[in-house]
């Protein structure tokens, strides 16, 4: 979603400024769009200015401009500026309406975003904070828009480690709704899949699939038991399965949303399409090659129906997808090597393989190593035991040639070489459960360090 927050319109817009600050405004909204974020900083600071040359230095016009130019600065990694602007927003509306005034709740909550994102989060909690108090004097205390604030103080809780503070931010949003809609009241499906997913998130799987359960057997009650509106909690169920390896149920769950689509008097295609491939990618991690490729076949057939859907296709059968294995994360440092360690130095990998249309990894070969031997064979045992969603043409899966993998990691130079017995024996897991999607790994490995105290600083 976009997060620029909507510029303050002038009460008279007669200015002479008017015409070009409105079309740098919408320039900075596009450039947003597109993530070019260095331009809209520019783009922002021109709406600043001219807002600035018609009402003055001082003027509440200003704030919103600010907000602006904040946030794009957040975005564009700036965050010593973006600290600097959303403080000086919220300087001037407490001058001009005091610190109550509602207009402060936008800069506190993009101040307290800066703030996570630097991982100054005890920071962005009191910013926060400040911005839920405001926001219960305007708009009492079972309002929906303290949502988002919400939602900014779960980050910072998070980052404390204070888990079970972060869980009352996402459950009390529920509470809130369920006080204006009723218990049962299936409105409420949607606050309720945002619980679910952030139990997953934190691995609270149980508790997830126990939201997605009530949800299913409320919605049931509500549209009966053949409506559409129950495929997005048997699909929520048959994710806790998966996660906890519980494959059959997982399949079970995706094979009710199939049955109540297939029922439906308007096909939705993309849908079932969606639903087919993930059936195949179960059957894929659990080495049922066969079965997998018969979805993967119907999935194709889905997705080809409507032209508005080829790209979805093409997302998912173009190139090989790796499903299961073990997550290349286990190799982001070299042997005897922690988040902790110091003196490291980069390392780097790249591997050549191909995947069949079975889904397997033949042929793999190291293109490049630095260091030579540190964890290649590591490495290529990784890759040798993972499963992949093959590539597809004209509905059929096709072998693939060239597969190109780098991995970076880092590593202590006096390290021994891995070698394949060492790495014997180690259970599959799916790619992504820790979060992970590859190779961008954070050079210290550690995104939930508690950190506190201090200010944001430039860098030297």
């Amino acid at each position: 979603d976009r997060p620029i927050l909507p510029e303050a319109e002038p009460t008279e817009p007669t200015g002479e400024t008017l015409a070009p600050r409105l079309a740098a405004h919408e320039r900075m909204l596009d450039l947003v769009d597109e993530k070019r974020y260095a331009e809209a900083v520019d783009a922002a600071q021109q709406v600043v200015r001219l807002t600035e040359e018609e009402f003055g230095p001082d003027s509440l016009e200003l704030a919103s401009p600010i907000d602006n130019l904040a946030t794009v600065q957040m975005l564009n990694g700036d965050l010593v500026d973006a600290e600097g602007n959303y403080q000086r927003s919220i300087a001037l509306i407490k001058r001009r309406e005091g610190i109550l005034s509602g207009r402060l709740i936008n800069p506190y909550v993009g101040l307290g975003a800066t703030y996570n994102r630097a991982g100054l989060h005890e920071q962005a909690r009191e910013s926060f904070a400040q911005a839920l108090r405001v926001n219960h004097v305007n708009e009492g205390f079972y309002n929906e828009d303290q949502f988002k604030i919400r939602d900014g103080l779960t980050e910072s809780y998070i980052g404390l480690q204070e888990y079970e503070d972060a869980n009352f931010q996402q459950e009390i949003q529920v509470d809130i709704q369920k006080r204006k809609l009723g218990e049962d009241n299936p409105e409420l499906a949607p606050g309720l899949y945002k619980l679910a997913r952030w139990y997953e998130r934190t691995g609270q799987v149980d508790l997830a699939r126990a939201i997605y359960q009530s949800t299913q057997r409320m919605l049931r009650k509500s549209y009966g038991k053949d409506d559409a509106v129950l495929v997005d909690a048997l699909e929520g169920i048959a994710g806790t399965y998966e996660r906890q390896g519980l494959l059959a149920e997982s399949a079970r769950a995706l094979k009710n949303a199939l049955k109540i689509l297939d029922s439906a008097e308007v096909p939705d295609h993309a849908r079932r399409g969606d639903i087919l491939v993930r059936l195949g990618d179960l059957y894929t991690g659990d080495a049922k090659t066969d079965t997998a490729r018969a979805y993967y076949e119907d999935a194709w057939q889905e997705l080809s129906v409507r032209d508005e859907d080829l790209e979805k296709r093409d997302d998912y059968f173009a190139q090989p997808a790796r499903i299961a294995g073990v997550s290349y994360r286990a190799m982001r440092f070299g042997p005897g090597v922690s988040a902790d360690s110091e003196d490291l130095r980069d390392g780097s990998l790249l591997l050549r393989f191909n995947v069949d249309d079975r889904g397997r990894a033949r042929d793999i070969a190291v293109v490049e190593s630095d260091p030579e031997g540190l964890i290649d064979s590591r490495m290529m045992n990784i890759v040798a035991r993972s499963w992949f969603r093959p590539r597809m043409e004209d509905g059929q899966a096709v072998a693939t040639e060239g597969i190109l993998l780098r991995h970076d990691y880092r590593y202590r130079p006096s390290a021994k070489t891995i070698t394949v017995s060492e790495s014997a024996g180690e259970p599959l897991e799916r790619p992504g459960d820790d979060g992970d999607d590859g190779d961008d790994m954070d050079d210290n490995g550690s995104d939930d360090k508690r950190r506190s105290g201090g200010r944001l600083e430039r860098p030297e």
